[in-house]
């Protein structure tokens, strides 16, 4: 059963004869103060109460109060959900944003595991869609977009796992395919130590990767091959100009970073207008599917699609047909499924009569062939593009925005999950996300509406009062949640 929260009881006094309450032991220019004036995340929280029955089980914890905590989990790098628990209840700053009188008991850890739970993935994406509906109001987001991606550590231990001990001939024999895993019984693997036959996955198809029993969405992969391996998640993320972040899934570290950029362009609320990525996002396909939303890609080429003697000039590409360099056309030939691609064919007789036969002409082939991927026409776009300056400085503000925004969610957390399971990580990766931006935006609207003689630009010059009040009008908050007491935290 959910009952109405009540806001107000809060500011209560603290004792009978005083009239001093929490509020006025914490200090005004306090983040968590700056997050509750200017974000009304009532309005965001409000469409979880449909997860929740209002007339019949026990009283439930307010989800507004879950999501408040877990921002203060994210916002705060707090380790655990116990360590939240603990910490909201020796904080008054924490008590207070969570509507908590002094004496009010906290709630148990184990609440907030059930209710991402009985929230998941789409709750927590649809307060994340929510936010971001609000930065764009406020004409916070900009149509420059960049794309990347970063591994996340699974809350695994990975010391105990070994190969299966079998040779590779013989683990193919044993092991099973199960959803892109390989499934081996082994005897006496189990944890309660009687001996019955259990199950072991493995990553690879030679046994050398194996998983995690308790967690077999945590894949491996490293950063670098210079270093060591280690089983975790691959965070996706679509960052705006600003640093927002406007789009995010998490997927297996195994998979090829373009596949999720697609699906993720779909969810964004500003229509893009170019993206810079890094040559993980240098697919012919996500090039294609890009070109079709009309947006402009700066994404390097990868080595393999120059095309060799195309790219050289030796062969002059006219879509249906190629053409030597001593005049003779290649006709558009088969289509190879497998490897998504055209082969162009020469005439033997124009092969075997040419003056440079010995030069072209491979050995013990009679006429001249040349293979072209699909989406060669992509990528003789994508070489025109990079040559240009627009490309360059794209790259460049990449690098600052992409990983400047990887590094703030590191900051709060996010390298290293909580969680297990991809749903959950999931979950805790959308709460990373909205923690960073709810931060980014409040700095941003001090900066935007600072005070006369703070020595910034480009925004209004209004005292104190009027530009806290000004900011909640933006934010569509009720008269009666307004304070006119606070100022913006500074940038």
């Amino acid at each position: 059963m959910l009952e109405p929260l009540d806001r107000y009881r809060r500011d209560s006094t603290l004792f009978q004869f005083t009239d001093k309450s929490l509020r006025d032991f914490i200090d005004p220019e306090h983040l968590l103060i700056q997050i509750d004036e200017q974000l009304d995340i009532a309005k965001l929280v409000a469409p979880l109460d449909l997860h929740y029955c209002r007339d019949h089980g026990r009283p439930a914890i307010h989800p507004e109060v879950m999501v408040r905590a877990l921002l203060i989990c994210s916002l705060y790098n707090i380790a655990s959900f116990r360590r939240l628990c603990s910490a909201i209840s020796e904080s008054i700053v924490f008590r207070w944003f969570c509507f908590l009188t002094i004496d009010d008991p906290v709630f148990d850890h184990s609440t907030i595991s059930h209710f991402i739970e009985r929230i998941g993935r789409e709750g927590f994406a649809g307060i994340f869609r929510g936010l971001n509906q609000e930065l764009l109001r406020l004409g916070l987001l900009s149509p420059e977009m960049y794309a990347d991606s970063s591994l996340v550590r699974a809350n695994v231990s990975s010391h105990r796992l070994s190969r299966s001990g079998l040779s590779v001939s013989e683990f193919q024999e044993q092991a099973v395919e199960e959803n892109g895993l390989f499934a081996l019984a082994e005897a006496g693997v189990d944890e309660k130590g009687t001996g019955e036959t259990g199950v072991r996955f493995f990553q690879d198809p030679k046994g050398v990767l194996p998983l995690s029993t308790v967690e077999t969405d945590a894949r491996w992969r490293t950063t670098r091959p210079d270093r060591h391996a280690y089983l975790s998640y691959q965070e996706n993320i679509v960052v705006d100009r600003g640093g927002f972040i406007i789009s995010r899934a998490i997927a297996h570290s195994s998979e090829a970073e373009w596949k999720a950029l697609l699906p993720m362009l779909e969810e964004v609320p500003i229509q893009p207008l170019s993206l810079a990525a890094d040559t993980g996002y240098s697919a012919g396909q996500l090039r294609r599917g890009l070109e079709q939303q009309g947006i402009k890609a700066y994404i390097p080429l990868h080595p393999n699609q120059n095309s060799g003697k195309v790219a050289r000039g030796e062969f002059v590409y006219h879509g249906d047909h190629l053409t030597c360099s001593q005049g003779k056309v290649l006709r558009l030939g088969p289509f190879r499924s497998r490897f998504k691609s055209y082969k162009y064919q020469a005439l033997q007789a124009d092969c075997q009569g040419c003056p440079v036969k010995v030069q072209c002409l491979p050995p013990k082939e009679k006429r001249r062939q040349v293979v072209l991927s699909i989406y060669y026409p992509e990528f003789l776009r994508a070489g025109e593009r990079n040559g240009s300056e627009d490309y360059r400085r794209e790259m460049n503000r990449r690098k600052t925005v992409a990983e400047g925004t990887f590094a703030s969610l590191d900051r709060l957390g996010w390298a290293k999950s909580r969680l297990r399971g991809l749903a959950k990580v999931d979950c805790e990766g959308f709460m990373a996300a909205i923690a960073h931006n709810v931060a980014k935006a409040v700095r941003r609207l001090g900066q935007n509406t600072g005070p006369p003689g703070n020595g910034r630009t480009g925004g209004p010059t209004v005292n104190r009062k009027s530009r806290s009040a000004s900011s909640l009008l933006w934010l569509g908050l009720p008269e009666s949640n307004r304070r006119t007491d606070a100022c913006l935290l500074s940038s």
